[in-house]
């Protein structure tokens, strides 16, 4: 009987053990995850005031660094509002922070707009390669250049009726939605015309001189392209204007202009410089002028208010990015 009760006396001893070493490894097991979670960004970040939503926003796009730097420091409210906007780029937020700085007036949006089309830099000091494998979604302005003697293939001669002036040569595949668009504009009373297309370089070149010898570079550069960074010279570019009205000056106030800007997008055109974006263009207002990129591009610009410039850094190059 006494072994037995000692066996029994044992297994209780034993059962107690464990309970208390199951104990210890709970206790541990908690007081781990407790000094994790106080070291864990989440709780540091919580601590200097951000909010739940702020917290995910911030680990999601920033890198530890950032990170342990935010951690350690007072809230920065600034990063956030970045973090926030629809047109993001997370490459440049070391470039908006810093336009910001020099610009604490400037809206956040406008900031993130104005530094993803590199315009945080001067114009035509930040050469950029235009990537003409992109065919009709391939950017050329002042950041971007053509490679030197670049020509597109396939330019065809428009038929007199859509011109005035010189003989005109665009892209194939322009000519194409230009003559479709010209026909349902014609049907509704209005008669488009082209005054300019296709330039060459050499082109280009003289006209931008012309402009340089009697305007100075400064105006210069503000209503012509330097050669070489011209979309004339991608034979995707047309300036319309109408046959009742041919003036660069009153162009805007015609319904031709009226029927382009509601209707050009279905044709796969775009208002290339439109009034109000003269910051992210680099170009003044131009009524006339009108760029290819396709149907879906140009009704996705239309829609969203957006200049080629800020669709090709978020849509195009960004994307590209994300991808590889």
């Amino acid at each position: 009987m006494k072994k037995k009760y000692k066996l029994k006396k044992n297994a209780r001893y034993g059962l107690v053990g464990i309970v208390i070493i199951i104990a210890v490894i709970l206790v541990g097991r908690s007081i781990y995850k407790d000094y994790v979670y106080k070291h864990s960004y989440e709780y540091n970040l919580e601590l200097r005031g951000y909010d739940e939503k702020e917290i995910k926003l911030l680990i999601k796009n920033l890198d530890d660094k950032r990170l342990d730097k935010l951690a350690n420091t007072k809230k920065d409210p600034v990063i956030v509002a970045f973090l926030q906007e629809k047109y993001y780029i997370s490459k440049n937020l070391d470039r908006y922070l810093k336009y910001y700085e020099n610009h604490k007036k400037v809206a956040y949006s406008d900031i993130v707009a104005l530094v993803n089309t590199n315009n945080d830099y001067e114009h035509y000091e930040h050469d950029l390669k235009a990537k003409t494998s992109l065919d009709e979604l391939l950017l050329c302005n002042k950041f971007y250049k053509l490679a030197d003697g670049y020509e597109p293939e396939d330019l065809a001669t428009m038929k007199n009726k859509y011109y005035y002036g010189e003989a005109q040569v665009v892209r194939q595949e322009v000519y194409d939605a230009f003559v479709d668009m010209w026909n349902d504009a014609n049907e509704e009373g209005i008669y488009l015309i082209v005054n300019s297309s296709y330039r060459s370089f050499e082109d280009q070149k003289e006209l931008y001189d012309l402009y340089k010898d009697n305007y100075g570079t400064t105006e210069a550069d503000l209503v012509a392209s330097r050669p070489g960074y011209s979309e004339h010279q991608t034979g995707l570019s047309v300036d319309v204007f109408s046959k009742d009205n041919t003036s660069t000056k009153t162009f805007k106030d015609s319904p031709a202009y009226s029927w382009l800007v509601n209707n050009s997008y279905k044709y796969g055109f775009i208002l290339r410089y439109p009034e109000g974006k003269e910051d992210i263009t680099g170009y003044e207002f131009e009524a006339w002028h009108y760029r290819y990129v396709g149907k879906k591009v140009a009704k996705e610009l239309h829609n969203n208010n957006l200049t080629f410039e800020e669709y090709y850094a978020y849509y195009i190059e960004n994307a590209a990015k994300k991808t590889k």
